[in-house]
């Protein structure tokens, strides 16, 4: 699924892609669970960030562990709120184009 993301970001002409764990109505046990098809993670909170280079998982403290164990080989996990997803996005975002689907998103979030 990763793999089929990057290409399309690659068709796209987007440096990265925001994957959250909820759906359009923010219902904490969405479907489909895009987080767990993106990146193997199954706990009720997180959000990725698909780079072309690398693959970022940011989860609360109580899912670190089960993180490394579900994503850990593919993915660089970050716990929330030591660094929080939208500040390294921040930093980042005048250099990258990340693309995301607005139905997942409120616009203060972003």
């Amino acid at each position: 699924m990763i793999n089929l993301l990057k290409k399309l970001m690659n068709n796209e002409n987007i440096d990265g892609y925001i994957v959250p764990k909820n759906d359009e109505f923010f219902s904490e046990y969405s479907f489909p669970n895009r987080l767990k098809l993106i990146s193997n993670f199954s706990g009720s909170a997180g959000l990725a960030i698909i780079l072309k280079d690398k693959n970022l998982l940011f989860v609360d403290g109580r899912y670190t562990l089960q993180a490394n164990i579900e994503c850990g080989k593919n993915f660089k996990i970050f716990e929330i709120p030591k660094i929080r997803p939208f500040d390294l996005i921040t930093k980042i975002k005048n250099k990258l184009t990340l693309g995301f689907d607005p139905k997942l998103f409120t616009e203060i979030s972003l």
